[in-house]
């Protein structure tokens, strides 16, 4: 260089032999970077390194002084607008819940209401809350959006691709050109007589003259000509399994719906038509044995039978008047049946005389026999005008739909059924589709054939078999079994007799919901029908298994199903006999309720239904379905109430015009010790008449009456019935009751002793029951503890934020409440039926958080349950005095703050013997109980906050209730907290992001939002994660998996808190962090991947350039990309040393630009770090070009000021690379395991191979860094992002 003096020439020259060249290798290898100094990898693959000091993180700065500081100093535009978040950045925001019908289904009576049910009403009915950041996902889902985008670029075309098209006209003599691209033949002396040859095009402006500045400016406008706008976007994303930063948003709850089909009953037709007939279609699974859907009724009648009906129909709703109907299947199987069951009203005879007609006489012959037809047609109406209100099972017909959809995925045609009902193929159909079998841990066993139910095309079914009903076989056990018979083979193994006619369905999937659909509820559902059209009904789905979705909506139905009636041993002529089924709210007759749905062209909901009736049977079987709607306020009055009734068919002379004869009566209480009785039950049968204040007492146990109680049979039970609920209010899972029920009891307006079943709790044992009920609820059934998940949890944490106060004493459930909020998060976290996401994250708590949750309402001055209570003062602030706990976490000494997690104003009670009883069983479950703690309090007056915060000091948070129970919980109930800390941790951040919103942030500042004892709670939290972290990665190796999923969750946690806490705080937990992982004895490549997911995390934040301070550098490149040719004369030697210090990843740069410092730190180490085909520097690597790719899709990083600030923070990067370039040869795997092509060991210098361009001038004598600091000044004026770089990261 011309400007060096001559004695830097002179200690230039005196180097030259100054070492030997081993020296200079040994020097080259050992000392520069950090971890040049390589140890064998396959020979010792757990080796653990010490770690340089460099590695460790440094102390960043306050950057909330920093920031108020220079936003106080600067005047810089891009200092105002990118120097600190947007003040809008939080939002906390109310989103209404999506419905599907037009309103929400709720009670009517909603103004009194239980406490559990006005509670599920709001949960149902209240919008999502929601917590999210203005400007969280720009620039990262814009590259994850960006897939494929290099495929839709136009080709570039340049000079030497571009050949001229071929013309007619015949060129005389060849161009040199010609010749040179003429690869097909070889080319000779005489070829070139420059004579012949015609002469080349002319280049123009070749000779021209252009100045300096001029050729640069024409550079520059090339370079910027065509140039696509996000040069990052044209290359692929990395690997999904690198992409830690993104956190799935799960999807919004929703009402359950299994795969929907539409099926739509276009005609059944007998041979002759003379009487009104009636369907009724349900779904059943043959494999499971059970009915997997409510009935549908149809009336596809004709004006004119309708009208014999008319006496017995006072008015018909338009909700009753569908023909087509929606079902859902939630598990395909093979063997799922469509079952068509065909009444009529009731006659005179026998099913098999009344079906004789439909035998003999045929359509054809109508001529012949129009007038038996008409005397049928008027015997038919003449049983319409007097028994219309009465039915009698006729026929029943059946499809596989499950091979009807196998067959028609890939026909569009119609179907005749006929062999399919009797389990063979179809014969219109020329083949089978072929369907990929469904992944499903359920139905492991499922055979070949699975079925892809929403893809099938639609098609019309004819099913030309009709079998007559069987009066000694109506159950639907007889019903299963002979559709096992019909699947076995062609021909039931009993006869049965077949009716000539048709039914004809079309079926067909369904996607989107049409127009006029009704719910189950027969609420309308979105989109309304504009025209008054016929409605769809969409059927409830009784799923064949289990269904893990928590409850969304409010539903409270009752299904009753009469099942057997016994009468054999009764001397009487009671033989037609129906049941009249109504629901009471009392004892007198006027206290019948309008809550049963009705059937086909009626009225919507009646007051009573009737059973069909079997002639002449006097143990006759049902096969009834009663759907009611429950009030939403059951009292002990209600009931089911059975009146049993022989009806004369046939009207004798001295008989008046009912045809109705009594034959007893019975009962069953809907409540059962306050809760909702289902199951199966056989009741005994009261005669005459009902007994006094019957309603409150079951039949098998009514006292003693005066005068008594006429039963019949010796009240012995005679009537079979079972009884199902579908309800979102009544959990009916015995713990889950007990729970609920305590709960409200605490919330007043209960009456002591509260009853439970048999027991009757009095209110000085209320605490101690409703502890034993906390601890046993994930004991709970599974399906019934994930639909009612949202209202548990919303319990439990209500328990951890408010006091309890019964009888005068503070009832401590805050500790016993999150115990149990941790096993039950264990609990679903460790059930093979429920799903997780990448990151581990149950799906059914992730949804809970990020929609439901919300704060618990605030504590109340009085949480009283009796009249004894006592309101605890409202101006204190709780404090406790107590001996402090030390728990060793790894090679710190963490002290736990013993703190009162409920009132603390009431002094500790002795240990009584019921919680001798909840310690032992806490200790049966491997839960902690800790002993009383000793706590007092200090008035408001006294207490000084000494971070100056504004808020008020006497309410108890909930986000610091929580933070202290993760701290202080031990045992078991610690180690899955921890274990599953992406809970807790996202359960702190929205409670903490709520606290936030209610606080004004323009008088309040970040460090005095949350009281310093929640910062240093906060602080033993990360430390406790981060050395259980290191624990496992010690001592578990096998558990690394999990070790990473905690890692990710609190790199997660401390992303969130950037946006809500002092992110100076934030940043010093980031340093312990980072310190404390490199304190432990943690392989290096392990250490290094878990620090770059960690951080890769934390980059990801969407306000990452703020935080790194980014416009705040010390200095700035210059402005060229490359150098141009009037500025290629060298400057002075200081303005070199300046610009290479651009490129130093120096302590100052660490601290002032803090993450981007942790990352490029990483980077660095990894690639000096031996690892097994380069995969931590692969994941080193795709953290920094993931990186830059988010930079340049981020909308905010448009302007060209901005880009050249962000260019600069990564000016590190650059001598990074350099020093790192020989080493970043991924390909030669063997070298990079620890030996050389030889397969010798490294450590012999002497038989490394031929070394590298820097080896060798530095053992020349050149300095050793000369390479590189001329590369760096050549590179040191980058004004977009550092493109070539990305381009080089890619390449490697």
């Amino acid at each position: 260089m011309a400007s060096l003096g001559s004695a830097e020439r002179r200690a230039f020259a005196l180097k030259i032999n100054r070492h030997t060249s081993a020296e200079v290798r040994r020097n080259f290898i050992g000392n520069y970077g950090l971890y040049h100094s390589r140890s064998n990898s396959s020979s010792s693959p757990t080796a653990y390194v010490n770690v340089p000091p460099a590695y460790d993180a440094v102390e960043p700065l306050d950057l909330e002084e920093f920031l108020m500081s220079q936003l106080r100093s600067e005047d810089s535009d891009l200092m105002h607008e990118f120097g600190d978040f947007p003040d809008d950045d939080l939002k906390v925001e109310q989103v209404e819940k999506e419905r599907r019908t037009i309103r929400h289904s709720v009670p009517e009576d909603g103004g009194d209401l239980d406490p559990h049910v006005r509670d599920c009403v709001k949960s149902y009915t209240q919008p999502w809350l929601v917590v999210s950041r203005r400007c969280q996902g720009d620039g990262w889902s814009a590259y994850s959006e960006r897939v494929g985008l290099h495929k839709v670029l136009h080709k570039q075309i340049f000079e030497s691709d571009f050949q001229p098209e071929n013309k007619d006209k015949p060129v005389k003599s060849p161009t040199l050109a010609g010749l040179s691209d003429d690869s097909s033949r070889t080319l000779t002396s005489c070829d070139f007589n420059l004579r012949s040859l015609a002469p080349d095009q002319r280049v123009e402006g070749l000779l021209a003259f252009s100045s300096h500045e001029e050729l640069d400016r024409f550079n520059q406008e090339a370079r910027h000509a065509k140039r696509h706008p996000e040069v990052f976007a044209l290359y692929p994303p990395p690997d999904e399994d690198d992409a830690v930063e993104i956190r799935p948003i799960p999807d919004c709850p929703k009402e359950h719906t299994g795969e929907r089909i539409l099926i739509r009953c276009q005609a059944m037709k007998f041979e002759i038509d003379i009487e009104p007939i009636f369907a009724t279609m349900a779904l059943y699974d043959l494999k499971e044995k059970k009915k997997i859907s409510e009935n549908f009724y149809c009336d596809l009648n004709s004006e004119q039978f309708r009208n014999f009906l008319k006496p017995h129909t006072p008015h018909v709703d338009h909700s009753t008047l569908a023909r087509s109907a929606i079902f859902s299947v939630t598990y395909p199987s093979p063997d799922i049946y469509l079952v068509i069951k065909i009444e009529k009203v009731l006659q005179q005879g026998e099913i098999s005389d009344c079906a004789d007609p439909y035998l003999t006489m045929r359509e054809s012959d109508s001529t012949k026999n129009r007038d038996k037809l008409e005397k049928l047609k008027s015997q038919a109406e003449a049983f319409c005008q007097r028994l219309g209100r009465y039915r009698m099972p006729f026929a029943w017909a059946t499809v596989n739909i499950m091979e009807v959809i196998s067959q028609t995925a890939a026909s569009d045609r119609d179907v005749t059924d006929s062999d399919s009902v009797k389990g063979g193929k179809s014969s219109s159909m020329d083949r089978k589709a072929q369907l990929p079998r469904r992944n499903s841990e359920r139905f492991t066993s499922m055979e070949e054939a699975c079925y892809n139910v929403h893809t099938f095309k639609p098609a019309t079914i004819t099913i030309p078999t009709i079998f007559k009903q069987e009066g000694d076989r109506l159950s639907d056990e007889d019903l299963l079994k002979f559709l096992a018979d019909i699947k076995k083979s062609s021909t039931p193994q009993r006869r049965i007799k077949t009716i000539p006619g048709c039914i004809k369905l079309d079926m067909s999937p369904i996607h989107d919901t049409p127009q006029a659909c009704l719910s189950t509820e027969l609420i309308p559902l979105i989109p309304v029908a504009e025209k008054n059209i016929r409605p769809i009904k969409e059927v409830l789905e009784f799923p064949s298994s289990e269904v893990y979705v928590p409850h969304n909506i409010y539903r409270n139905l009752l299904f009753v199903y009469p099942q057997r009636l016994n009468f054999v041993n009764r001397l009487t002529s009671a033989r037609n006999i129906a049941i009249k089924i109504q629901f009471m709210s009392g004892e007198d007759p006027s206290c019948v309720l309008p809550v049963i749905y009705g059937k086909s062209n009626g009225p919507e909901l009646l007051q009573e239904v009737y059973t069909p009736v079997t002639y002449h049977n006097k143990s006759p079987d049902f096969y009834e379905e009663v759907k009611l709607s429950l009030p939403a306020r059951l009292t002990e009055r209600h009931h089911l109430l059975f009146t049993f009734y022989h009806i004369s068919c046939q009207q004798k002379q001295n008989q008046s015009g009912n045809c109705e004869t009594l034959i007893g009566y019975s009962w069953l209480p809907i409540l059962n010790c306050d809760r909702l009785q289902t199951g199966q039950f056989c009741l005994p049968i009261v005669l005459e008449r009902l007994p006094v204040n019957y309603s409150l007492h079951t039949p098998e146990k009514l006292p003693p009456q005066v005068p008594p109680v006429k039963w019949m049979e010796s009240h012995k039970g005679l009537f079979n019935l079972e009884v199902q609920a579908v309800s979102s209010v009544h959990p009916q899972d015995n713990h889950l009751e007990r729970f609920f029920t305590l709960c409200h009891a605490l919330e007043g307006g209960t009456t002591f002793p509260v009853r439970i079943k048999d027991e009757k709790i009095p209110e000085n044992k209320l605490e101690h029951e409703l502890k034993l009920s906390i601890i046993s609820l994930p004991s709970s059934n599974l399906e019934p503890l994930v639909l009612f998940l949202h209202r548990v949890l919303d319990k439990l944490f209500t328990l951890i934020m408010q006091p309890m106060v019964i009888a005068g004493q503070t009832a401590n459930l805050a500790q016993i409440a999150f115990e149990s909020v941790v096993s039950i998060v264990n609990s679903l976290h460790n059930s093979q039926e429920l799903f997780r996401d990448q990151l581990g994250r149950n799906i059914l708590l992730a949804t809970y958080l990020y929609w439901v949750f919300r704060l618990p309402d605030p504590p109340r001055d009085v949480q009283n349950a009796g009249p004894a209570g006592s309101a605890p003062s409202s101006d204190s602030r709780y404090m406790t005095i107590g001996p402090s706990t030390a728990a060793r976490v790894g090679s710190m000494l963490l002290q736990s703050r013993i703190r009162s997690s409920s009132n603390p104003d009431i002094p500790a009670q002795q240990a009584s013997d019921e919680d001798a009883e909840i310690k032992d069983i806490l200790s049966a479950k491997g839960l902690n109980y800790p002993g009383s703690r000793v706590s007092t309090y200090v008035e408001t007056s006294n207490y000084q906050n000494s971070a100056g915060s504004t808020r008020p000091s006497n309410r108890k948070q909930f986000h610091e209730e929580l933070a202290l129970q993760m701290v202080v919980s031990t045992g078991v109930c610690r180690e899955n907290a921890y274990k599953y800390a992406w809970f807790f941790f996202e359960l702190l951040v929205k409670s903490m992001a709520q606290h936030v919103s209610q606080l004004d942030r323009y008088t309040v500042p970040r460090r005095s939002r949350f009281s310093d004892r929640f910062k240093d709670d906060v602080t033993t939290i990360v430390s406790v994660v981060t050395a259980e972290i290191c624990t496992i990665l010690v001592k578990q190796q096998k558990e690394v998996e999990q070790a990473e999923k905690i890692n990710i969750s609190l790199a997660f946690f401390l992303y969130d808190l950037l946006s809500l806490m002092d992110r100076g705080f934030v940043f010093q937990l980031v340093r312990n962090y980072c310190n404390q992982m490199s304190a432990k004895s943690v392989s290096m490549p392990t250490l290094i991947s878990m620090r770059l997911e960690f951080l890769r995390i934390l980059c990801s934040h969407e306000h990452y350039l703020n935080l790194s301070l980014f416009f705040s550098n010390p200095a700035s490149a210059p402005a060229s990309p490359c150098p141009s040719i009037s500025s290629q004369s060298s400057g002075s030697y200081q303005e070199q040393q300046r610009i290479l210090a651009l490129f130093d990843l120096s302590q100052e740069f660490k601290q002032q630009h803090y993450l981007t410092g942790l990352l490029l730190t990483e980077l660095s180490a990894a690639l000096d770090m031996e690892s097994e085909g380069g995969k931590v520097q692969r994941k080193a690597i795709n953290a920094i070009y993931s990186l830059l790719c988010s930079h340049d899709l981020d909308d905010r990083c448009v302007k060209t000021d901005v880009r050249a600030k962000v260019s600069a923070l990564y000016l590190p990067l650059v001598g990074i690379i350099i020093e790192s370039t020989n080493y970043l040869d991924f390909t030669v795997c063997d070298t990079r395991a620890g030996k050389n092509k030889t397969g010798e060991s490294e450590d012999d210098l002497e038989n490394v191979p031929p070394i590298n361009q820097s080896v060798a001038m530095a053992i020349a004598g050149n300095p050793f860094n000369t390479l590189g600091r001329n590369v760096l000044i050549s590179m040191a004026s980058l004004v977009k992002f550092m493109l070539p770089i990305g381009m080089t990261i890619v390449e490697f």
